[in-house]
């Protein structure tokens, strides 16, 4: 019987996975244990695999969530029934993505038992390369990565005619252009807005026909600060749209989180700036973000998410019911997009949203003002790029209820 791990090996702490590699029934190995993962929304073929994980600063320890182990021990399994000799490739998500090295695994055991050995053996090279692996270039480029390992698992690399799973472990706070979350109100835009700039931009990544299952995206590890729910479905709505665009059969997303500290041995990455959730105080203005928590759907002036929307304003509205001396201007801003007649109508439009919800959670309508400006406003951010099109990070930023508190 045999299992190949040597050239992945060779590529990743060959000397260690040596040492590390067993056989028996009960050796998984490398941090895989069968069970209790609980199945992934979509099937996953017997096919090819590309695993894009990060050991890279900002994120928490690499590592395969449970889900994603227990679905590549079935592939690996019903490959031996079928007698097909899968493909599997480990990509480095770092400032940039290569692939870490690859491997075919195969088993000429004459039965059951001997199979799971080798498959047990193989898997316990695999996972010890996995919590191994180390950035070697700085910031992050996990749409790069998404593409390698795409193409590494796509009909063009060793699939064959076989369609292939793509793994995706990362907090998905890219670093680097086209999709650099550094870039101000990228978090917030809507889905559709980024995937059509990337779409401009021949930057989708290439998935045609994959399944593709995202883990651990918005766990992040200090110093980058936490993300709130919003952020986080927000990322999760991205990344997933993201792969859809490029192709992909079926998502899953992985929502067993990942925790610990980031490695200590890998090159910096910059912190990702997470706006706190908004607040209100006397005398000090503050923005209401184009988010999932208080944002709008686009074009409209309907809440993305209603109660979302509901517990953020409850202590505006709570401001007013207080104290009768107090009061509140909301100033409706919007992108620059469309005739400048229609951004100051939307935007008004958002402000009496606002207002309205407000009033409904029993602020008194006579202490609430409304207007809108569209555009033009003080602190509008360039959000018109090359040949005219939308910037979605600055034409999310540009999108705001701004709340004047006074009293």
């Amino acid at each position: 019987m045999t299992s190949r791990t040597a050239g992945l090996l060779s590529v990743l702490l060959a000397a260690a996975l040596a040492a590390g590699c067993s056989s028996g029934e009960d050796a998984a190995g490398g941090g895989f244990s069968g069970g209790g993962g609980g199945a992934l929304s979509c099937p996953v073929p017997v096919g090819p695999l590309a695993f894009a994980v990060s050991g890279r600063s900002n994120s928490p320890e690499p590592g395969l969530p449970q889900a994603v182990q227990d679905a590549t021990v079935s592939v690996l399994t019903r490959a031996v029934d079928e007698g097909y000799e899968p493909r599997v490739t480990l990509v480095n998500v770092d400032g940039r993505p290569v692939s870490a090295g690859s491997e075919t695994f195969s088993s000429d055991a004459g039965n059951g038992i001997a199979a799971e050995d080798d498959r047990n053996q193989f898997l316990d090279g695999f996972g010890e390369a996995v919590t191994g692996l180390r950035a070697q270039t700085p910031e992050v480029d996990v749409l790069t990565a998404l593409d390698l390992a795409g193409r590494s698992a796509g009909s063009g690399g060793q699939g064959g005619n076989r369609p292939g799973t793509v793994v995706l472990v990362d907090s998905g706070l890219s670093t680097v252009a086209p999709l650099d979350f550094r870039q101000r109100g990228l978090l917030d835009a809507p889905p559709a807005e980024t995937v059509d700039a990337l779409r401009a931009n021949n930057a989708l990544p290439g998935l045609q026909g994959e399944t593709v299952v995202l883990a651990g995206l918005g766990d992040v590890a200090e110093p980058q600060p936490a993300l709130s729910p919003a952020q986080r479905s927000s990322l999760v709505a991205l990344w997933t749209a993201i792969a859809t665009a490029g192709g992909a059969s079926c998502v899953a997303v992985v929502d067993e989180p990942r925790g610990g500290d980031a490695p200590s041995d890998a090159p910096a990455v910059s912190v990702v700036d997470v706006p706190p959730p908004p607040t209100i105080t006397p005398g000090q203005t503050t923005a209401l973000p184009d988010d999932n928590s208080v944002g709008f759907q686009p074009d409209t002036a309907e809440f993305r998410d209603r109660n979302a929307a509901r517990a953020v304003l409850t202590p505006f509205a709570q401001f007013l019911i207080e104290s009768p001396s107090r009061r509140i201007a909301l100033t409706g801003t919007s992108a620059r997009a469309g005739t400048e007649a229609g951004q100051v109508d939307l935007s008004t439009r958002r402000a009496e949203a606002v207002k309205a919800l407000l009033v409904e959670l029993g602020a008194p309508a006579d202490r609430i003002s409304t207007r809108g400006v569209g555009s033009r406003f003080p602190g509008y951010v360039n959000d018109v790029g090359p040949g005219g099109r939308q910037l979605p990070g600055p034409a999310s930023a540009n999108r705001t209820v701004i709340v004047e508190p006074s009293g």
